[in-house]
């Protein structure tokens, strides 16, 4: 019973992402770690630093390395996440394991996310990368590396989440912790829920007041210059503000009944349950593209600025200096990464709160 793949009538079919995703993270982790071998041994393709042309301008943290250094890194860190992938995979831990097995998935997940991707994600994951495919069919190799990382993040994120399932103790004190634990992370969702719906809201009202032509987060004068040069932002503002409002509105589904069961006036889905892999995954999307924006914004606001950056001066064709510019500066912008990390924070609170639910079938 244990298997991982399960006969039916109609054919073979694997049983859930709890049995192949430490598959993938060693099948993901393998090939990392070939593809470092080969940029230390001199290979072509290396994608990052100077071989990655566009990569300061979504503020990549990796602009320093070279291909031979840079390759042997990713050899050492693809081997670490193949001994990591391997025993996330294996069945009943040994003594003392399991407290270091789950922070070391949880925390390869984190760093591929907070160091190896960058801005740029936000236009090719989902909502975005699913709205505006052609993104992914202009993208250069350095970014689809970046693709295949956010695939890697992921399998190591549920492969730790379904392994600590699958190890979790079974006597009574540790099910009273575990019970604690979730009700801990349900409250804690609950307010990650509120936090994720308020953080697009500014940047939201200054796209709709630049869009009319409004002054504010800025000068009459500067407003007046970004319609003028660019007349096609009178739409265009009010498409970004409509994109975060919208993410507001999906955030609170967390909460409501609509992000359990589909909506009856919905054609074929109305009334059906939710799956849960349904939100967590196109939340999850959206937390590590709203992040990886923000990130970028964050360093050039606290003057962490990457060389070959595209800054400020570059990006609105003035400099924007003083209080006046606090829109443009990118004070609403700033809750970016809040917003992504409070979007992370709602998404395992809704996990916790459903979990154990009957499946939908």
């Amino acid at each position: 019973m244990n298997s991982r793949w399960t006969r039916r009538p109609e054919g073979w079919r694997l049983r859930s992402w709890r049995s192949w995703s430490a598959v993938g993270a060693s099948a993901w982790s393998a090939f990392v770690t070939a593809l470092g071998i080969y940029w230390w041994m001199g290979g072509a393709g290396f994608p990052f630093g100077r071989n990655d042309v566009v990569g300061p301008d979504y503020s990549s943290l990796l602009t320093w390395l070279e291909p031979r250094s840079g390759g042997a890194a990713i050899t050492l860190a693809g081997l670490v996440c193949l001994v990591v992938a391997v025993r996330l995979d294996a069945g009943i831990p040994r003594h003392g394991e399991r407290t270091v097995v789950l922070p070391a998935g949880g925390a390869i997940a984190v760093v591929l996310v907070g160091g190896v991707l960058d801005a740029r994600m936000i236009t090719l994951l989902p909502p975005l990368g699913v709205l505006i495919p052609v993104q992914w069919l202009d993208a250069d190799w350095p970014t689809i590396f970046r693709g295949l990382v956010t695939v890697g993040s992921a399998l190591f994120f549920l492969a730790t989440a379904a392994y600590a399932r699958r190890t979790a103790p079974s006597d009574t004190s540790s099910l009273r912790r575990e019970a604690r634990r979730a009700h801990r992370w349900i409250r804690v969702g609950r307010v990650a829920t509120y936090v994720a719906m308020v953080c697009p809201l500014p940047y939201a009202t200054i796209r709709l007041a630049w869009s009319r032509g409004w002054a504010f987060g800025a000068p009459a004068p500067f407003v007046a210059s970004l319609l003028r040069n660019q007349p096609e932002n009178v739409y265009i503002e009010p498409v970004l503000a409509g994109f975060a409002l919208g993410g507001a509105v999906l955030t609170g589904g967390l909460l409501r009944r609509w992000g359990r069961v589909f909506p009856g006036w919905m054609p074929v889905i109305g009334r059906r349950q939710v799956p849960m892999w349904f939100p967590l995954t196109l939340g999850a999307s959206a937390a590590i593209g709203i992040f990886t924006f923000g990130r970028g914004l964050l360093t050039e606001q606290l003057g962490l600025h990457i060389p070959g950056e595209l800054d400020k001066v570059q990006a609105w064709g003035q400099p924007l200096r003083g209080w006046a510019y606090w829109g443009a500066g990118g004070l609403g912008w700033l809750l970016f990464p809040v917003w992504g990390v409070a979007v992370a924070l709602a998404l395992v609170g809704y996990y916790y709160r459903y979990r154990d639910r009957p499946s939908a079938g």
